[in-house]
């Protein structure tokens, strides 16, 4: 069996209704014990976004946290990375089955799976209400999940809440907004700038939405912050870095962060969860 680095993440999280909203659509969770956080932002007002929202959170915790790895994941040979990044691999699991993907590629896959079950979910709650396709309640989602037994996370998201990592002072974003607005910057920013609140890819807007997914390596010390867009939209990323370089309590770190949105506006629901990798503990040795 492949030995591992042993690591294991640390996590603080925060959700605020902002200044200007009346209702907090954005959910997050994080689950220590399977080295899981994720953040979404419901979409559809009176339609229920925060219903949205933690429907999605609470059926892919669930999913993720059923995983079980076994042996021969570990044994089998681990799937193929390009750039220390896994993106539109065909490792989908058909619905409602795990695909038997080894090792890493596992992981990549039940997190494929995850999404899209919430996906089916929202479409079924949709359609019990009456909306036709594309209309009623969505979400987006951002997350990551320390694969078992691994030094690599995979990160996931559907929409423009986002990831960032910092690693040795350095931030970096790592995911890419699924936005008209990214859209129109990727193809040259010609003619008018379309609404940067304009998703082009959600949970519960249409049938088959694939998240998009990438395997990072990580390293002790690495910082990674996940956040709605109410913390991205209002705060630019020269003002959240000084946060995170001096990140030493994550826990104030997120209110700091979440104070600065609001401070600037506070014009949406702002979300904010951090987590950071360290070592893990090693078992007193028993006597024998």
């Amino acid at each position: 069996m492949t030995d591992h680095v042993a690591l294991q993440l640390e996590f603080a999280g925060l959700s605020d209704v902002g200044r200007t909203r009346s209702r907090n659509e954005d959910n997050f969770d994080i689950n220590r014990d399977a080295g899981l956080a994720l953040v979404c932002d419901g979409m559809g007002g009176h339609a229920g976004g925060d219903i949205a929202s933690k429907t999605a959170v609470e059926s892919i915790v669930d999913f993720v946290y059923e995983y079980q790895p076994t042996d021969a994941d570990d044994d089998a040979d681990e799937v193929d990375e390009a750039d220390d990044t896994v993106g539109d691999s065909p490792l989908t699991a058909p619905a409602g089955r795990r695909a038997p993907v080894a090792g890493v590629g596992r992981s990549i896959a039940t997190i494929r799976a995850a999404v899209q079950r919430a996906n089916r979910h929202l479409l079924a709650l949709n359609q019990q209400r009456g909306f036709p396709e594309g209309r009623g309640m969505g979400t987006t989602v951002v997350g990551l999940w320390l694969a078992p037994d691994s030094d690599r996370v995979v990160i996931f998201h559907a929409g423009d809440s986002r990831l960032y990592r910092l690693r040795d002072g350095e931030m970096r974003q790592l995911t890419r907004d699924h936005s008209l607005y990214q859209a129109w910057l990727d193809n040259g920013a010609h003619g008018h700038a379309p609404h940067r609140n304009i998703i082009v890819r959600a949970l519960g807007t249409m049938t088959d939405v694939e998240p998009e997914v990438s395997l990072q390596p990580v390293a002790e010390g690495d910082l990674f912050l996940l956040c709605s867009d109410g913390l991205s939209s209002m705060v630019a990323d020269d003002d959240i870095l000084p946060h995170l370089r001096q990140a030493s309590d994550l826990e104030a770190t997120s209110k700091a962060l979440i104070d600065l949105a609001n401070a600037k506006g506070g014009h949406d629901n702002i979300t904010v969860v951090l987590a950071r990798v360290v070592p893990k503990p090693v078992p007193p040795k028993q006597d024998s």
